[in-house]
């Protein structure tokens, strides 16, 4: 790995935490931001900082270059709302955009990486920073669910397995054998708080990765503020995929939980060890 290391930062706390893991292993960081909000913390490990709308690939391409780095990470989320409501794509993301078929994050990640590769641009496999937030399968929480939470979260994870596979949303909310709700576009906070608002309080909530989830994209993931929304909607337990969704802030968003007598689970899909 060279010395100069370029990060294209979505949302979420990933972007940071790999910054500071190359930080200290000596690397020159480079950030490009696709996001509207940047956090300041990640600003002051980069030693130059370009932010683009996500479709910006001219910019992008001439920022690279000046600064000649040829190796990136791919960290974060990119709201796939602010790509359906800006109009920034150019001309060279319009002739990248696929013309056939779904464009899902999957579809669009290996393209872009692809082309990456043509420009000399290697994308980096970021394995190595995100298994340490990776859960063994067990409760989290000293406070356990219910016989009957239990049973609601079967099915919110074997549906939320099915909607990953299908590219449509990783997250499901369900009370007493109701499916509420299916994760769109609108992210995991917020489509927890939407299921609150319809379900009211004792709904369960599960989060999952696909089946072939590959973790240069959009790796699934929840931290303190899953936990809050959670709390929010009086959710009565949370199931995430050991071994795929990363679970970042766990310290502090577990003793919130314990207080607040919201339970959390990981698992594995069966079949699995």
């Amino acid at each position: 790995m060279g010395n100069r290391i370029g990060i294209i930062a979505g949302s979420g706390l990933f972007p940071f935490l790999l910054a500071r893991s190359l930080k200290a292993q000596g690397k020159e960081i480079y950030v490009i931001s696709v996001e509207k909000k940047v956090e300041s913390r990640l600003l002051s490990l980069s030693s130059q900082f370009l932010q683009i709308w996500p479709g910006e690939m001219a910019r992008f391409l001439q920022f690279v270059k000046e600064n000649e780095i040829d190796k990136v990470f791919l960290a974060g989320k990119v709201d796939p709302l602010w790509l359906l409501r800006n109009q920034s794509f150019d001309s060279l993301a319009w002739k990248l955009w696929p013309e056939k078929g779904p464009a899902t994050a999957s579809v669009v990640i290996e393209i872009l990486i692809n082309f990456l590769k043509e420009q000399g641009i290697e994308v980096l496999d970021p394995s190595p920073f995100l298994e340490p937030f990776f859960c063994q399968p067990g409760y989290l929480t000293r406070h356990q669910p219910s016989p009957e939470a239990l049973r609601d979260l079967d099915l919110a994870f074997d549906l939320a397995l099915k909607m990953a596979d299908l590219e449509i949303g990783q997250v499901v909310a369900v009370k007493k054998g109701v499916i509420v709700s299916v994760e769109a576009l609108e992210g995991t906070d917020k489509m927890i708080r939407r299921a609150g608002k319809l379900a009211g309080e004792g709904m369960v909530v599960a989060k999952v990765g696909r089946t072939r989830q590959s973790l240069f994209v959009d790796v699934p993931a929840v931290g303190l503020a899953t936990v809050r929304s959670l709390l929010e909607a009086k959710a009565s337990c949370l199931g995430i995929e050991a071994g795929k969704v990363a679970f970042f802030e766990q310290e502090k968003a577990l003793a919130l939980a314990e207080e607040a007598g919201l339970a959390i689970v990981a698992r594995r899909r069966e079949g699995e060890r």
